[in-house]
């Protein structure tokens, strides 16, 4: 499977500002997309349909994360549950815009 380049630059936002304190994941998916554009939102929701829609597994999808380098992880089950996240925020967003 090809990771786009514009997924591995989002998981590159994807931090909590103080590694000790607790941060919701709708706080975390809404601070990355705070700075892409309507390109990149578009690139990142056909890859995250394609990642949760495709009958990917839970490990599948920690792997697709993990090979990111990112600076935090999630507990087993919950890369699906964060990527459901930044899926259904970009989909709010873009209704937004159209309506």
């Amino acid at each position: 499977m090809k990771i786009p380049y514009e997924f591995e630059q989002f998981v590159g936002c994807i931090y909590p500002e103080d590694p000790g304190e607790s941060v919701s994941l709708e706080s975390l998916a809404a601070a990355a997309l705070e700075h892409k554009v309507a390109n990149e939102r578009r690139v990142v929701l056909a890859f995250l349909n394609e990642l949760l829609d495709g009958g990917h597994s839970d490990a599948e999808l920690e792997y697709v994360w993990l090979k990111q380098s990112p600076r935090s992880s999630f507990s087993p089950g919950g890369h699906r549950v964060f990527f459901e996240e930044i899926r259904r925020q970009i989909i709010a967003d873009m209704d937004r815009k159209l309506g």
